[in-house]
């Protein structure tokens, strides 16, 4: 307990109704301070509501559990919202406002997912790609969507980016068990009517010393996991590969990650590497 002289009672800030509710706008309250803010996100965070706009940028708080709010109805929701704050925030209403931008104002737009590890940038950023995805093909005809480029559609095949950078990029730590070990620029490029055209890939810092050791309590990145799980199969039986401990570079390391199947995961990435034109 601390007990301040009656002399800096004025200093403190008067704690309004809407600082003890949460509100959805930060910038809403009647007095904005770093505590306000910290206790807004908190008692959201308490009503398992993640997120909280400052303006047009958006908070959001890992639940580390699944949240029924990314169903298609959410999608179509804020689809069809001329401005997201109109609605609730959400990761949709922030990749709504970049692609509504993107088509009145015909400048470049770009979605920046920063934070620290565990903080949940790997799930948002799969989010924000789902949701452009999505919206590219609500706005194609039928004959449009039909129309196949390789292997699947150009929509699909940037989706399917993820599981193949989780797959070779990211290991689990003390921390999170599924850490992005790299940073990453993802380019959509888009046509004058707002079609899909391609995206390019850019990836920085690539932790390549995990690969050699691990420290306790972690491992490798999730790939080498999933080929040892998966090696029974059809496809890897012919590499005769052995039990995780038989290799050097996974000595120590931690074998399973908690809440992480790397034999469905493996079926996951030959699904994406497929999709995306690499095929056995």
């Amino acid at each position: 307990c601390h007990v301040l002289p009656t002399s800096e009672f004025q200093s403190l800030v008067q704690v309004a109704e809407q600082h003890e509710m949460g509100i959805d706008d930060v910038c809403a309250l009647q007095s904005v301070s770093e505590a306000a803010l910290l206790h807004t996100v908190r008692v959201r965070y308490l009503r398992n509501i993640i997120y909280t706009r400052v303006a047009r940028v958006l908070i959001a708080v890992n639940p580390f559990c699944s949240l029924p709010i990314y169903s298609s109805q959410h999608t179509d929701q804020y689809l069809g919202a001329f401005d997201s704050a109109e609605l609730p925030p959400h990761v949709f209403g922030l990749s709504n406002d970049a692609l509504q931008r993107l088509r009145s104002t015909g400048h470049n737009q770009a979605v920046l997912i920063s934070g620290e590890s565990g903080a949940g940038k790997t799930e948002s950023s799969k989010l924000v790609l789902s949701f452009v995805t999505d919206a590219m093909r609500s706005r194609q005809d039928t004959a449009s969507a039909a129309r196949l480029r390789g292997k699947g559609w150009v929509e699909e095949q940037v989706r399917q980016t993820s599981p193949v950078l989780e797959a070779f990029g990211n290991a689990m730590t003390v921390r999170n068990n599924n850490s992005s070990r790299f940073g990453k620029w993802l380019d959509l490029r888009f046509s004058s009517s707002n079609e899909l055209l391609g995206s390019s890939l850019t990836t920085y810092l690539l932790e390549t010393t995990r690969v050699c050791g691990q420290s306790a309590g972690e491992r490798c990145f999730h790939v080498f996991f999933q080929l040892l799980q998966a090696r029974s199969s059809t496809m890897l039986s012919k590499l005769q590969l052995d039990e995780p401990e038989s290799y050097n570079y996974l000595q120590g390391a931690q074998l399973t990650a908690p809440g992480m199947d790397d034999g469905a995961c493996f079926e996951e990435l030959c699904e994406a590497l497929d999709s995306i034109g690499i095929d056995e």
